[in-house]
């Protein structure tokens, strides 16, 4: 077994359905991510913090020599996809440390232009 799938079984067992279903790690955190948004409209707090948990790992030097498969896909699926809902942003402070935020700005970009970007920078610190 993967080691990106046994993460995902490890930290989210109640998918396993859809983790042993993916074909692989894009296609796996294309469905966490609506899962994700899911148990945050529930106010699901432990286990949104579970789904943080293994996007973290998956965009470590844990998941392997960077960036991987497995990197590539919590970026894009994932992370790039967070501040699309400003609803989230006032969330990001409890999420992500102050480095984990400063080094996800690029990708946390991907989808803002230069004042949204600098909206999420000032959210980011008003909730801090």
């Amino acid at each position: 077994m993967s080691s990106w799938r046994r993460q995902a079984l490890d930290h989210l067992p109640e998918h396993r359905e859809v983790i042993e279903a993916a074909e692989s790690p894009m296609a796996l955190w294309i469905e966490l991510h609506f899962l994700f948004e899911d148990v945050v409209a529930r106010e699901d707090w432990k286990s949104a913090g579970r789904f943080l948990k293994l996007a973290a790992w998956c965009v470590s030097e844990e998941s392997g020599p960077l960036p991987n498969d497995t990197s590539t896909a919590a970026a894009v699926a994932f992370y790039e996809h967070l501040p699309e809902n400003r609803t989230l942003w006032k969330y990001f402070p409890s999420w992500f440390s102050r480095q984990e935020f400063e080094s996800l700005l690029s990708v946390f970009a991907y989808h803002l232009n230069d004042k949204e970007l600098e909206q999420l920078r000032q959210s980011y610190a008003a909730h801090a």
